[in-house]
């Protein structure tokens, strides 16, 4: 079974490794993409000072007016933190990778920057496209799940491979299996790195490549955590309802939402679509442990301002939670400033594997060669691999 297992961990990681590491590296340079993104466009977070912030009607004026046609907008996303701008969302045009991001002043309604979203002028979108579809659309957004799947696998086989195996006195040696050797073998040395940074950071691995998959495959994770924790069906969201008149303004919408959600950080808002729509306005509710995700949301008559729904994250059943729970897990944010540097770190860990797996089966392959041309004077190298039972590695 042990054989079986590392032969899957080992061609697997050579056929696929390269693949999960660049997947992995672009996940790392997301988590903290909105910081990059204003480090990179500067002009984005260049606005004049005023006391008197403008209105969610007045930002969603000059955003339309900036793109050509004048569109409808579909949503107005909140500046992330003190000194970022509104951001406003139209739907792109046809053939394009991904919409048009309006960025607006919050002070006075200017019009920042006009971008399209996964284009390489707008970076960071262009790599979060790369990281979830590889640039190939549905197809490729597969993959990605796919991929997830399997550094699961890799989390399994390699905790099973990884657990020491029993002395010759009965016990097994932990300490060994925790540290990295520094005997001057460099064989050794990659073995240990692998083994150690794999262990290490499996916690997070696992739920990283669990929470990827959940954002790719989100029907089929869902039945699964229904299938194990109570869970609520997703309801239908509620469209206006009322006789038609004047729809009210998107201000006062987000306020009768925010009596809703006393305490709660207004997110986004979702814009009526059509006659029969309503509006969506998603806050980051009083207890809820992350900072940039707004996961509890209320929908509003676009008409008469008529509460439709509401749905509060810290009050629904555990399996609900728990999924609602895996994008702030997938980008770190449900852990801080801390949980973000961690998922950084351990994205770039994929890719350390990989390198040091390859050095370990290239050069056992080097050393066999060696020894099947002069099997009388086994290299040195391959003498110490042996020596420390390095013989199953990868």
């Amino acid at each position: 079974m042990r054989k079986a297992l590392f032969t899957l961990h080992k061609y697997a990681g050579l056929f696929l490794g390269l693949l999960l590491s660049l997947i992995s590296l672009t996940g790392s340079l997301l988590v903290f993409d909105h910081a990059l993104d204003e480090q990179l466009a500067p002009h984005t977070v260049t606005f004049r000072p005023s006391e008197a912030p403008a209105s969610y009607a007045d930002i969603l004026a000059a955003a339309r007016a900036a793109v050509p046609g004048n569109p409808a907008p579909k949503r107005l996303m909140t500046p992330r933190q003190s000194g970022s701008p509104y951001v406003v969302r139209f739907p792109g045009a046809e053939g394009a990778p991904g919409p048009i991001e309006v960025s607006v002043s919050p002070t006075d309604a200017e019009v920042l920057a006009v971008r399209g979203w996964g284009t390489p002028g707008y970076t960071m979108t262009w790599l979060y496209r790369l990281h979830y579809t590889l640039l190939s659309g549905k197809q490729g957004k597969t993959v990605v799940g796919l991929m997830g799947l399997l550094l699961m696998v890799f989390c399994i086989t390699g905790a099973v491979l990884w657990w020491p195996k029993k002395s010759r006195t009965g016990g097994r040696r932990w300490g060994k299996a925790f540290s990295i050797s520094r005997s001057g073998n460099r064989f050794r040395f990659y073995f240990d790195v692998h083994r150690v940074f794999g262990i290490y950071f499996l916690p997070l691995l696992l739920v990283t490549s669990f929470s990827g998959v959940t954002l790719v495959f989100p029907q089929q994770v869902r039945a699964v955590v229904s299938a194990v924790f109570p869970t609520e069906p997703l309801a239908a969201l509620p469209g206006s309802h009322t006789d038609r008149g004047q729809p009210i303004s998107p201000d006062r919408a987000a306020a009768i939402a925010q009596e809703e959600f006393p305490g709660g950080v207004l997110k986004r808002i979702y814009l009526p679509q059509d006659a029969a729509d309503s509006y969506g306005v998603s806050f980051r509710a009083a207890g809820e442990v992350w900072q940039n995700y707004g996961a509890s949301f209320a929908r509003v008559d676009q008409y008469s301002g008529e509460v439709l729904m509401v749905e509060n994250v810290t009050a629904i059943p555990l399996g609900n939670k728990i999924l609602r729970w895996q994008f702030p897990l997938h980008n770190g944010d449900a852990l801080g400033l801390a949980g973000r540097w961690l998922v950084l770190l351990a994205g770039l860990v994929p890719g350390l594997l990989f390198g040091t797996g390859v050095y370990l089966w290239w050069k056992k392959r080097v050393l066999r060669r060696a020894k099947s041309r002069s099997p009388e004077k086994p290299a040195r190298e391959g003498k110490q691999a042996a020596q420390t039972g390095l013989r199953s590695t990868p």
